[in-house]
């Protein structure tokens, strides 16, 4: 007889799965994993650990030992307790992280998100001029500046915080008559030779699936390998690559 599988539901109040945690839950943990060789993602609750706080889901993280490859194995001192193959990834839960679940209504914890306030005419004037200036950016300014060309574009972008973006640095809404849209942006401040992998594509198309989100988008200041071009095409609906042609157009209409 097969077993079902295990499956916690999130309740309000739901505590941290880490062992005498008293924290509210701020998370839901999943296990990912990729098998090259069907093309197909295995993507599941970790009954093991089911929910983390924020302070628990960084320690995992940080304590985390193995490479988040396909058919790979990461040990973690919460999560992956069944010693699967694959590795973590997060959910946030809708009750701590409203915007990911209510998008287009500009309201969000001012905790979780940052606002655009470092990026003006000036600098994206410059840069539309030079853009190889743009590999002198900080990669946090470089976000900050993609997050306001998406403004440009009818976007509503949030940044989040370096400390838990899980793997997607801005949130982009829109809402139109179809209904509401979130995009999750990776922003990859690259050298034009250090040319983004597949396995970042491969990271945030998990994400994606794992938040629910409209899209996974990655923008770039390099250019993205064959394996990543690849693994995306298929799933142009899901996943969206821009790379630094992109950005010099970018800037080129902003405005206009």
């Amino acid at each position: 007889m097969i077993e079902p599988i295990k499956h916690f539901s999130y309740e309000s109040g739901r505590k941290c799965s880490a062992a005498e945690c008293t924290r509210l839950a701020d998370y839901e943990v999943y296990l990912y994993d990729y098998y090259p060789f069907q093309n197909e993602e295995f993507f599941e609750q970790d009954y093991t650990c089911p929910f983390l706080c924020t302070e628990h889901m960084e320690q995992n993280e940080q304590e985390a030992i193995g490479e988040r490859k396909p058919r790979g194995f990461v040990s973690y001192p919460f999560s992956k307790r069944s010693f699967a193959q694959g590795y973590t990834t997060y959910a946030p839960l809708s009750d701590v992280y409203p915007l990911l679940y209510s998008v287009g209504t500009g309201a969000a914890d001012p905790g979780l998100v940052r606002s655009v306030a470092e990026v003006n005419d000036e600098l994206i004037r410059h840069l539309a001029k030079h853009p190889e200036l743009l590999y002198d950016l900080h990669p946090r300014r470089f976000e900050e500046l993609v997050a306001e060309l998406l403004r440009a574009q009818g976007f509503e972008p949030t940044l989040t915080p370096r400390t838990r973006d899980g793997g997607r640095d801005i949130l982009a809404a829109r809402s139109d008559a179809l209904g509401s849209l979130l995009y999750l942006v990776e922003c990859k401040r690259y050298a034009p030779k250090n040319k983004v992998g597949v396995e970042v594509v491969r990271a945030i198309h998990g994400v994606t699936n794992s938040e629910r989100a409209t899209k996974g988008v990655i923008v770039t200041t390099s250019f993205f390998t064959k394996n990543a071009i690849d693994f995306a095409t298929p799933l142009k609906y899901g996943i969206g690559l821009h790379d630094f042609e992109t950005l010099k157009s970018w800037l080129a209409s902003y405005r206009n």
